[in-house]
């Protein structure tokens, strides 16, 4: 018997402020400009900003009693012309917030500044800043008052000590209790992993806080504080310059979504070449994967001003968000997941309830089973998962499916989702959604005209696709994820495997992937989902574009 989903998610930790609080409003202050050269002399003025900037506090956080804030890393260039290079949240919703304030990024349209400045020359320069959300208790103005936030900076730590991440540039929050005293510093850290300790406090010393006021006089309190925690030291070399857009294609709503006026948003990743071209582009995050391909499309004819490095041209890894929106929509609208997802809230035990209910940010469409789809059956399944502080799924499990292969497919897809987490009483909070999928073969979601196409050719022309041995270079991966275990073993069996056949198109995606073999189908369908991700290289056999087959084992401990 499959145990409730509640059971495993572990209760939240409930923090006391003994201080008797007057709110006042909460707001969104933009911490000074820090140059990111420490072993180097500054410029005599940093950059400044050309116009009016002011990111708003996210609305679905209006009620909450703790700090947050978003770290960003920006080269501007001796013409002012800026280039995000990492940055870091404390939650999803406060990023959210910021890529508002700063517009889709195309090139000309993000932050505008004046550059920096020596001997009154313009010059480059690298620059640290944060923009930090208060809660209405740590309020500037008034005699009582939490400690405030001022300035933030993210924790790096070894590539040995596990972060809950991997990857370039990828973090994770956790929370620790810091005493902050009456002029400010902080101090004692706890709630948090021994072997984060030492990490946590050094990078504190970067930070900067006002103390909490008692009657108008600063007094010593404890601050719940989240520090983003990641490996490595990530960002430009000195002498790096990153690449400049100079050619942009502006991305076309696709025909088939118009009538749903949903809301596209696609996180591309890709490389810029010594010739400014974009080599091996794919979809790191994607909010409906209706809009993956002409984003990839219109990016794909962007060109830059190659990434220098002691003034030489070099490769250079960027992402870049596109916004898909009706009619110039800001918000655009629907982002089409409102239909699919179930429930009553109200049914949901206490420790699973929520006041804000979690928002998609990244999600993958279902694999139909290639059998299925081969014998063409159709059906639906329901898929009920939990999603914890971090927007993470934790847990899954089928609650209904026409057929097996339907619930499966679904919950593997569903355990690659990201959310923004929901809240409670203003704080990230655990809970539990339900997700339904309906598979039809003409669902251009599901199966779209290029997976028709390889289908006939596999019918008909068999001979037309090419062995992995066959083409003229190895098949070579540039975009993906590795496969996950799923989270519906954990704790079941130590491992599994799996082998998966799948098509390379001729522009080197993955198509029609689907189970040889495997120890345990979810092994086998957690594959799937992860190869329907990967991009390659694009196949050729004597110079000339070709589609390939192709089969990758996968080992899962």
């Amino acid at each position: 018997m499959t145990p409730p989903l509640a059971r495993l998610l572990p209760r939240l930790l409930v923090v006391v402020v003994a201080l008797s609080l007057r709110l006042g409003a909460q707001d969104a202050t933009v911490s000074p400009f820090q140059w990111e050269y420490p072993d180097d002399e500054p410029p005599d003025s940093l950059p400044v900003f050309r116009h009016d900037f002011r990111p708003e506090f996210p609305r679905e956080l209006r009620r909450t009693t703790e700090i947050g804030y978003v770290t960003e890393q920006v080269f501007v260039d001796d013409h002012g012309r800026a280039s995000s290079v990492m940055f870091y949240a404390s939650s999803p919703a406060f990023h959210d917030s910021l890529t508002k304030e700063q517009g889709n990024w195309n090139g000309d349209e993000f932050w505008r500044f004046r550059p920096a400045l020596r001997a009154a020359k313009p010059v480059n320069a690298l620059i640290h800043f944060c923009v930090v959300f208060n809660p209405a208790s740590a309020t500037a103005a008034g005699p009582e008052a939490t400690p405030r936030l001022l300035v933030a900076h993210e924790v790096t730590v070894p590539g040995d000590i596990p972060t809950g991440e991997d990857g370039p540039g990828r973090s994770a929050v956790v929370w620790a209790t810091v005493t902050i005293d009456a002029q400010g510093r902080p101090g004692n850290v706890s709630g948090v992993a021994p072997v984060l300790v030492p990490f946590v406090t050094k990078g504190l010393a970067k930070w900067v806080f006002a103390p909490a006021r008692h009657a108008g006089v600063p007094v010593a309190a404890d601050l719940r504080v989240p520090f983003v925690i990641t490996h490595g030291e990530y960002g430009l070399a000195k002498d790096k310059i990153p690449p400049r857009c100079i050619k942009q294609v502006r991305p076309e709503y696709p025909i088939s979504m118009r009538q749903s006026g949903m809301r596209g948003e696609e996180i591309i990743q890709f490389e810029v070449d010594v010739e400014g071209r974009v080599r091996h582009p794919f979809v790191a995050r994607s909010l409906n994967p209706a809009f993956d391909a002409p984003a990839l499309e219109a990016v794909s004819a962007w060109r830059f001003e190659p990434g220098r490095l002691n003034g030489l041209p070099v490769r250079a890894t960027m992402q870049v968000p596109i916004v898909f929106a009706l009619n110039l929509r800001e918000e655009g609208g629907s982002d089409g997941t409102e239909i699919l997802q179930r429930g009553d809230p109200t049914k949901l035990s206490d420790e699973v309830r929520v006041d804000v209910a979690p928002k998609i940010r990244f999600m993958v469409v279902s694999v139909y089973p290639y059998p299925d789809l081969l014998a063409d059956k159709s059906g639906g399944a329901d898929v009920v998962y939990a999603v914890d502080e971090q927007g993470n799924v934790v847990a899954s499990r089928v609650d209904q499916a026409d057929q097996p292969e339907f619930g499966l497919a679904l919950q593997a897809a569903v355990e690659r989702f990201l959310y923004v987490p929901g809240l409670r009483d203003g704080r990230p909070h655990r809970t539990v959604l339900r997700f339904h999928q309906e598979f039809h073969s003409d669902d251009l979601n599901l199966v779209g005209a290029e997976e028709f196409r390889l289908m006939r050719l596999e019918r008909k022309h068999p001979e037309r696709i090419a062995k992995a041995g066959g083409t003229d270079q190895p098949i070579k991966l540039v975009g993906g994820r590795p496969a996950s275990f799923p989270l519906s073993l954990f704790g079941k069996v130590p491992g599994g495997s799996a082998t998966v056949e799948f098509l390379v198109d001729e522009h080197g995606h993955a198509r029609l992937p689907r189970v040889v073999d495997a120890s345990a189908p979810e092994f086998g369908y957690a594959a799937v989902a992860a190869v329907a991700l990967w991009t390659f290289e694009a196949p050729t056999a004597k110079g000339e574009p070709v589609v390939v087959r192709v089969r990758a084992p996968f080992i899962f401990k």
